[in-house]
């Protein structure tokens, strides 16, 4: 209610104007007593004046309609309002420093009715809109692909990436042994060259399991490898009990082992071996040959040089997995990404120790063969170390190829790898300087207590031809034969792997010991060949590398554009919806500001 120009009111004479307009009898005119008084000055005495707050009634004097001038009759404003000022020197009039209090409440209560505007839901929507955005626009700069990628470096426990590893997928072991079907017409000179059988294949499962991981501040992993088999009865394709007619390892090795020996040790052995009725040739089965292979040449050497021969067993598998468990250290964490899995320590060193040319034997780089750096590219070289080799083996590209909707690179191993080296002085796996060895062939007898074996390509595949021509029943084919990787080259997972390595049997030449030893002199026979092949990814490693590779790249984009526009749109909605939202009035809150003036009415007419 504004202030009435030329008009106080006052709660004296209020009542008239109730009783005039017809209201309950209890309101009616007033007594003649209160008459009496209201004969009096109408202002004098009101010193004070309650103002209603904009927009608010007065709760003692509501309006009605007899209270403005119209209804008074014939629109005389000095006879609307009983108890009015007679005179215009009697008119209230507040101070400017209550007008100034009354405006500066006004504005406060405006200010907090905007603020009321604020509702919960409105701060929701513009707190969700920004983070929606932020988080989109970092997603940009950050993708969610190579987040995943820095975070697999890591390689924490439980996540997919650790446990595949732990327990990888079995690697399926095929072995093919070469059987003698001419030992007696070699030994009796009929024939001039060795007829060798391909037998096989027995199958095992390798089992690798990956125990006592370590982390290491410096951002390697230490882990222990241990190895089984597992025989596969359904998939061998010949009977384990069946006999074979081989070479005589002990014989042969010992013999070999000794060739450049002065002329008394020779005289030696040839005595042992009359004494031992030892033969160029054994007649053992399948399993023996393998698990069980045991000479009594072999135990008295044992018993005499047991620093020279530290076992009694030389079955093949026996011997390659006679120890189960190898401590390597690899590289893992944020920044090792062209490192990842890479070895740093093989046995706490970081050589191997087999080779005295640090060159030859350093285990940098090298791998196991299970996981390999990310990020792959074509001109890299992938670089596999396998005991059976007794050497790292450089895998090169060899082409891209699609697997199961996920392309992929495929690396072999270049056809030069048993090559002899252009500088024999760097060269460290010709064997014995004096006879190397000859282009495909690597010498792995440090490997094996330094008995006389060298590893080969199946059938000697891109050996040198006097190597095929010693023996007969070679057939070398590179689909068969060959090695290879097919890896997904961004997360470095190998979707294929396939070894294939030679063992073979060098002899050299024999002289002064037995003429029929002398047969065997200068070859290099073939004992077995072993195909190691993990075929498959487990489905759930297939479908999370299918994933990352193929989904999470184009998804990454849709969802930064969703998070930025949606929370645009929220924040939008957020400032619109406070902007806009109708002000609430409280129509029961009664509130009155009192204004206190310097002087009464009455006092204002006299001066």
């Amino acid at each position: 209610m504004k202030l009435l120009e030329g008009r106080c009111w006052s709660r004296r004479n209020s009542a008239a104007p109730i009783a005039a307009s017809g209201a309950s009898p209890a309101l009616a005119a007033p007594p003649a007593a209160a008459t009496a008084t209201a004969a009096q000055p109408p202002c004098e005495g009101a010193g004070a004046v309650a103002l209603p707050l904009e927009g608010e009634e007065d709760l003692h004097h509501p309006r009605t309609a007899d209270d403005s001038p119209a209804s008074a009759g014939g629109g005389d404003d000095s006879s609307s309002f009983p108890g009015e000022c007679a005179s215009a020197s009697a008119l209230l009039v507040p101070d400017r420093s209550l007008v100034s209090k009354l405006q500066g409440h006004r504005a406060r209560k405006k200010e907090r009715r905007k603020r009321k505007r604020w509702t919960t839901g409105a701060v929701l929507l513009v707190v969700g809109g920004l983070t929606s955005s932020l988080l989109g626009a970092l997603s940009i700069v950050w993708t969610p692909f190579d987040l995943f990628m820095q975070e697999r470096l890591k390689m924490r426990p439980g996540l997919p990436a650790y446990d595949w590893w732990v327990t990888p997928p079995p690697v399926l072991t095929s072995l093919y042994i070469f059987n003698v079907t001419n030992s007696h017409q070699f030994l009796s000179g009929e024939d001039d060259m060795l007829q060798l059988q391909e037998i096989g294949p027995v199958v095992y499962l390798e089992l690798l399991i990956h125990k006592n991981v370590t982390f290491h501040p410096n951002g390697t992993l230490t882990y222990v490898g241990h190895r089984e088999l597992a025989f596969q009865p359904n998939l061998t394709k010949v009977d384990i009990n069946a006999s074979l007619v081989v070479p005589n390892l002990s014989v042969l090795g010992i013999a070999s082992y000794l060739h450049d020996a002065s002329f008394f040790t020779k005289i030696g052995l040839s005595v042992l071996l009359r004494r031992l009725r030892s033969e160029p040739f054994s007649h053992v089965t399948v399993y023996d040959y393998l698990w069980n292979y045991k000479d009594p040449l072999l135990q008295v050497a044992r018993n005499l040089a047991p620093f020279l021969v530290p076992v009694n067993n030389i079955g093949v598998l026996q011997t390659m997995y006679r120890e189960k468990d190898d401590e390597v250290t690899v590289h893992i964490g944020p920044g090792s990404d062209r490192r990842f899995f890479t070895m740093d320590r093989y046995h706490g060193r970081p050589r191997f120790g087999y080779w005295p040319d640090e060159r030859c034997d350093t285990v940098e780089g090298a791998t196991e063969g299970v996981l390999y750096q990310q990020d792959i590219r074509r001109n890299d070289s992938l670089r596999y170390f396998r005991k059976a080799l007794c050497r790292v083996a450089p895998i090169t590209y060899a082409g891209d190829v699609l697997r199961d909707g996920v392309d992929a690179y495929r690396f072999e191993l270049p056809d030069n790898f048993f090559d002899r080296f252009e500088d024999p002085s760097t060269d460290c796996f010709a064997g014995d300087p004096s006879a190397p060895l000859v282009s495909g062939l690597s010498d792995c007898s440090p490997c094996f207590f330094n008995f006389p074996l060298a590893a080969s390509a199946p059938h000697f595949m891109n050996g040198d031809p006097v190597l095929i021509d010693s023996v007969r029943g070679m057939n070398p084919q590179r689909d068969k034969h060959g090695s290879y990787i097919v890896v997904e080259p961004i997360t470095g997972i190998p979707m294929e792997s396939c070894a294939r390595i030679q063992s073979n049997l060098v002899v050299r030449k024999l002289s002064g010991i037995s003429k029929k030893l002398e047969r065997f002199s200068n070859i290099s026979i073939p004992m077995f060949w072993a195909e190691y092949h993990q075929k498959d990814l487990p489905w759930y490693i297939y479908y999370f590398l299918y994933f990352v590779v193929n989904i999470l790249p184009d998804l990454q984009s849709w969802i930064s554009f969703i998070m930025v526009t949606s929370g645009i749109g929220m924040l939008i909605a957020g400032l619109t919806s406070a902007m806009c939202a109708p002000e609430k009035r409280k129509n029961n809150s009664y509130k009155f500001l009192d204004l206190t003036t310097s002087s009464s009415c009455s006092s204002s007419s006299s001066s």
